[in-house]
């Protein structure tokens, strides 16, 4: 292969989804927050309005999860676990520190990448369960006060989760870099693909050898 060329990371429709995901997140995400925090009112504006916000988050967040459940299905045969990912997650500071010497090769998602995918699938389902149970324009009139306001706690604290993962998850695309061309344009360089995702890139030009 060379290096001169470029290889196919992420498609088209993939990466439509993810930035649909990603910005409907964001400003639901920061919509909850003016909803949570008194102080933080003015994120409320992100829709356009305080009135806005309130009917738009809950749409917002379906679109979220709806996307989020596409992504799942593409992504989740190429994140299992596999042997050396514990030991990976152990030398996570090691990766930080650019010394991937001394950490176990990773294939086409390292372990901290399926740690993160996992973590934004239980946070989807958490919000999604409790914000329909609190969704006062359709659902909460079958709850009891209590449930809602169970649910209305549990929905904080997922919401409060996946932010920090987002903010997890921003940070290592931006700290290795290329990964965010990656996303923006689909493709990456062999030469990042060999360093980041050696497994990854021994089976792609093993493959191409093959044909």
């Amino acid at each position: 292969m060379s290096l001169n060329k470029t290889i196919l990371r992420h498609k088209p429709l993939d990466r439509v989804v993810h930035w649909t995901v990603a910005l409907t997140g964001i400003w639901t995400l920061l919509s909850g927050l003016s909803f949570m925090f008194a102080p933080l009112h003015f994120l409320s504006y992100v829709y356009g309005s305080p009135q806005l916000a309130r009917i738009l988050h809950p749409f917002g967040a379906i679109i979220m999860t709806v996307g989020l459940c596409f992504l799942v299905c593409r992504y989740w045969s190429h994140n299992h676990f596999e042997k050396g990912d514990l030991q990976w997650m152990l030398k996570v500071k090691d990766v930080l520190t650019e010394n991937e010497e001394s950490v176990p090769e990773a294939g086409q998602y390292n372990a901290g990448q399926k740690m993160l995918l996992r973590q934004f699938i239980a946070c989807g389902v958490l919000l999604l369960v409790t914000g329909l149970i609190a969704w006062r324009a359709y659902f909460s009139a079958y709850f009891s006060i209590d449930v809602v306001r169970i649910a209305l706690i549990v929905h904080s604290i997922a919401a409060l989760v996946f932010a920090l993962s987002l903010i997890v998850h921003v940070y290592m695309a931006y700290w290795v870099k290329g990964s965010i061309d990656g996303m923006l344009e689909g493709k990456v360089s062999p030469a990042w693909a060999k360093k980041h995702h050696p497994r990854w890139f021994r089976s792609l030009t093993s493959n191409k050898n093959q044909h």
